[in-house]
C-alpha cells in the first residue's frame, strides 16, 4: 500500500506549486473585484451531450465526465481513438496485434471484446450484435480524428439511457459540423513501422441552407517483425514473425445539414494480418492468416421545437457489420505437410428508429421520454473448411429484435440541488427483459465547487457468439446464458481553486453479478461461456489540471483500483492496481509552435496463466508547427525510451510484445477558407 501511495507524490507536489503560481500569475487588475475572478471560473466551460440526452456543462451533467477537445487531439497528437482514451484518467489500453482494447476501472479481461461500455458517433450506438464488440480503437474505427470536435467520456452506468453494454463507461464521439469546417483539407502521414495514410475532406455549401461535409482516407501499414518467445522452437522460425503484422483499409464519412435534418453516412473497411491467433494449432507466421471487418451505417435525424411543449427529435438508421477471416491449421503434428484452410464469416444487418421528447414540467423539471426499436435482418455466423476438403463447421442465423422505453427527469430543488431520475425498460426477443434505473444527485455548492452522487443498475446481454456459437471443438453453445447485471456507485467532487487550476476526486464501486466468462474446467470437454463470476471493482481517481501563464498546460492524474472475484477473492487478469499519467504542453514562437509530452506509468498486471508482468513506463513527445499559411506539420515520438514490454492477451500465447520507439510525421494543407 505504501508503494502505491508513494506514487502519488508528483500530484502532491504539483498541486501547491501550481496553486501558488496561479495566484501570482493572475492579472493584478483582476483583484479589484472578486466578481471578475468568479466570472473567469465559468468561461469556456466544456459541454457534454450524451450524459442526459441534451447539451449541458460538465458541472451540470449527472455523471463524472471527461471531454477531449479537438484542440487536445491536435496538440497531443492523438491519431486514433485508442490513443486519445489511453490518456484519460483511469483508462488503459491493450493490443493483441489484431485489435486494440480499452480497460476502465481495472476491468479489461483478455479475450473480451470491449463489451462492457459503449462507443457512439453523435449518439449513434456503434455496438454490433454478433460479438457485442466496441473494438473501435485503432484504424478499425472508421472516423478519422481530424473530423472529431470532441470526445465525451461518461463514467459509470448509462443503461438507463442506452440499454445493454453501458455498464462501465459511455464514449460519445462528436464530429465537426460542415458549417464549422469550411474548405478543403488534405493530409499525409508516415511513420516508423511502414504506416502510410492520406486524407481528403471538403465542406461545401449546396444552397437553400444545405451544408455538406465529405471525407475519405486510405491507410497502409507494412507491419514489423515480431518475436514470440513461446514459438522459439522448430519449425516455428525461431519465434520470429515476418511481414505478418500489416494493415490496409479506408475510411469514408459524410454529414449533411439541411434545415432541421442531420444526415450521416459512415462506411469503412479494414484488413489486418494476424501474427498470432487464439487457437494454439494454427500455422505460425502463416501469410494467409488475416481478418477483415467493417461497420457501416446511414442515419437521418430530425429535430423540431414545438414551442412551450418542448423539443421533439426522431431518427432512423440502418447498420451493416461484416467480418471475415482466414486461418490455416495443422491437421497433424506441427510442421507436417497437412494443413487445413478454415474461414469464418459474420454478417449483421439491422434497421431502427428512436424518438425522444424533451419538455418542461411544473417549472422545476425537464423531462425526457423516448422509445427505441430495431429489427435485425440477419445475425449470421458461418465457419467452413475450404481445403484439403470443403465442409461446413458452423452455420446459424439468429436475428433479434428489440424494443425499449425510457424516461429521465431533471428536478431542480432550489438553486444548488438537482436530482436526476431515470428508468429504461428493454425487451429483446433472444435475450429477455431488463429494467435499468439510475439516480443522480448534483450539489452545486458554489460556481467553483460541485459534488455528485450517482447510482445505476446497468446490464449487458450475452452476444450471439457467446450464447449460440458451437463447433463442438473450441466452443459449445449455452442457451441458458443470461445477462450480466451490476450495481454501480460513484461519488465525485470538482473544485476550481482559481481560474487556471481545477481538481477532481472520484470514488467508485461497481459490483457485477453473473459475469460472462469462458469455462474451461477439466470436467467439461469443450469450453462454454457461462455466468461464472461475481466481481467487485473499487477505486479512487484524482486529477489536477492547470492552464498557466503563456498557455502552458498541465494535467496529472492517478487512479488506484482493485478488482476482486468475490468467489475466489483473487484479482482479475490485466487489472493494474495503479495508473498514473502526466502531460504538459507549451505554445512557442508566437503560437506557431506547440510542444507537448505525455508520461504514463501502469502498475504490474497478471496474465490469464497467472504470470505477473512488470510495470510499464512510457513517454511520448509531440511537436506541432505552422510554418507557412495553410500548412501545418506534426512530428511525434512514441515510446521515446524504447521500452520493451508485453500485454496480456487471450490468444494461443499468454502475452505479446508491443511496439518499441516509433516516429511519425504528418503534413496537412488547408485552403485559406478553412479554420
Amino acid at each position: 500500500m505504501r508503494s502505491r501511495l508513494a506514487l502519488l507524490w508528483p500530484l502532491g507536489v504539483l498541486l501547491p506549486l501550481v496553486a501558488a503560481y496561479g495566484q501570482d500569475s493572475l492579472d493584478p487588475a483582476a483583484g479589484k473585484a472578486n466578481g471578475s475572478a468568479e466570472q473567469a471560473l465559468l468561461e469556456e466551460l466544456p459541454v457534454v451531450q450524451a450524459a442526459a440526452l441534451h447539451q449541458q456543462t460538465l458541472q451540470e451533467a449527472p455523471a463524472n465526465v471527461t471531454v477531449i477537445t479537438a484542440s487536445d487531439i491536435r496538440k497531443y497528437g492523438y491519431r486514433t481513438l485508442g490513443e486519445a482514451l489511453a490518456s484519460v484518467r483511469g483508462f488503459y489500453g491493450t493490443y493483441d496485434r489484431t485489435y486494440h482494447y480499452i480497460g476502465v476501472s481495472g476491468i479489461s479481461t483478455p479475450g473480451d471484446f470491449n463489451t462492457r461500455f459503449l462507443v457512439m458517433i453523435n449518439g449513434h450506438n456503434m455496438t454490433e450484435h454478433v460479438y457485442d464488440s466496441n473494438g473501435f480503437f485503432g484504424q478499425d474505427f472508421g472516423l478519422d480524428m481530424d473530423l472529431v470536435e470532441r470526445i465525451e467520456i461518461i463514467r459509470g452506468s448509462a443503461s438507463a439511457l442506452y440499454g445493454s453494454n453501458a455498464m462501465l463507461a459511455t464514449i460519445n464521439v462528436v464530429t465537426r459540423s460542415p458549417v464549422d469546417v469550411p474548405g478543403i483539407r488534405v493530409s499525409s502521414e508516415t511513420a516508423s513501422f511502414g504506416e502510410r495514410k492520406v486524407l481528403f475532406s471538403d465542406s461545401v455549401y449546396l444552397g437553400r441552407g444545405a451544408n455538406l461535409l465529405l471525407s475519405a482516407s486510405g491507410f497502409d501499414n507494412g507491419g514489423q517483425t515480431i518475436y514470440v518467445p513461446a514459438f522459439d522452437i522448430p519449425p516455428a522460425q525461431n519465434g520470429l514473425i515476418h511481414d505478418q503484422d500489416g494493415e490496409q483499409g479506408y475510411h469514408t464519412f459524410a454529414n449533411l445539414l439541411w434545415g432541421n435534418w442531420n444526415i450521416t453516412a459512415y462506411f469503412n473497411s479494414r484488413r489486418k494480418d494476424v501474427p498470432v491467433n487464439a487457437a494454439d494449432d494454427t500455422v505460425f507466421n502463416d501469410r494467409g492468416s488475416h481478418v477483415r471487418d467493417g461497420h457501416n451505417f446511414v442515419e437521418a435525424a430530425h429535430s423540431s421545437d414545438i414551442g412551450a411543449r418542448g423539443t421533439l427529435r426522431y431518427r432512423f438508421y440502418y447498420d451493416d457489420y461484416r467480418y471475415d477471416d482466414r486461418f490455416d491449421y495443422w491437421l497433424g503434428a506441427a510442421g507436417s505437410q497437412y494443413i487445413q484452410d478454415e474461414r469464418s464469416l459474420s454478417r449483421n444487418e439491422w434497421a431502427g428508429s428512436e424518438v425522444t421528447w424533451t419538455t418542461p414540467f411544473l417549472k422545476r423539471a425537464d423531462v425526457v421520454v423516448g422509445a427505441e426499436g430495431d429489427w435485425e435482418f440477419r445475425n449470421l455466423q458461418q465457419e467452413q473448411a475450404v481445403s484439403p476438403s470443403r465442409y461446413s463447421i458452423v452455420n446459424f442465423n439468429v436475428p433479434d429484435h428489440r424494443l425499449a422505453l425510457f424516461s429521465q427527469q431533471q428536478w431542480k430543488l432550489g438553486t444548488r440541488w438537482t436530482v436526476y431520475t431515470g428508468l429504461r425498460f428493454d425487451a429483446s426477443h433472444n435475450y429477455g427483459k431488463a429494467l435499468s434505473p439510475r439516480l443522480a444527485l448534483v450539489y452545486q455548492r458554489s460556481p467553483s465547487t460541485v459534488y455528485k452522487l450517482v447510482y445505476g443498475r446497468p446490464f449487458r446481454n450475452p452476444s450471439a457468439f457467446e450464447k449460440y456459437f458451437s463447433d463442438n471443438q473450441t466452443l459449445v453453445a449455452n442457451p441458458a446464458l443470461h445477462a450480466e447485471r451490476a450495481n454501480t456507485f460513484e461519488l465525485s467532487g470538482e473544485h476550481k481553486f482559481s481560474p487556471i487550476l481545477t481538481g477532481i476526486v472520484n470514488v467508485y464501486q461497481y459490483r457485477i453479478q453473473g459475469l460472462i466468462d469462458l469455462n474451461e474446467t477439466a470436467e467439461q470437454q469443450v469450453p462454454q461461456y457461462q455466468n461464472l463470476d461475481r466481481i467487485r471493482s473499487s477505486g479512487v481517481e484524482l486529477e489536477i489540471s492547470a492552464k498557466l501563464h503563456g498557455g502552458f498546460e498541465l494535467l496529472g492524474s492517478a487512479a488506484l483500483q482493485r478488482v476482486v472475484d468475490l468467489d475466489t477473492n483473487l484479482g482479475l487478469a490485466n487489472s493494474p492496481r495503479g495508473l498514473y499519467k502526466l502531460r504538459a504542453g507549451l505554445p512557442l514562437v508566437h503560437q506557431r509552435l506547440f510542444a507537448s509530452s505525455a508520461i504514463s506509468y501502469d502498475s504490474a498486471v497478471s496474465t490469464d496463466a497467472g504470470v505477473k508482468l512488470p510495470p510499464v513506463f512510457l513517454q511520448d513527445f509531440t511537436l506541432g508547427m505552422r510554418p507557412v499559411s495553410g500548412f501545418s506539420v506534426q512530428l511525434g515520438v512514441r515510446n521515446t525510451w524504447n521500452r520493451s514490454y508485453s500485454d496480456p492477451v487471450g490468444l494461443a500465447v499468454d502475452t505479446i510484445i508491443q511496439d518499441g520507439r516509433s516516429i511519425y510525421l504528418k503534413v496537412t494543407w488547408r485552403d485559406h477558407a478553412a479554420t
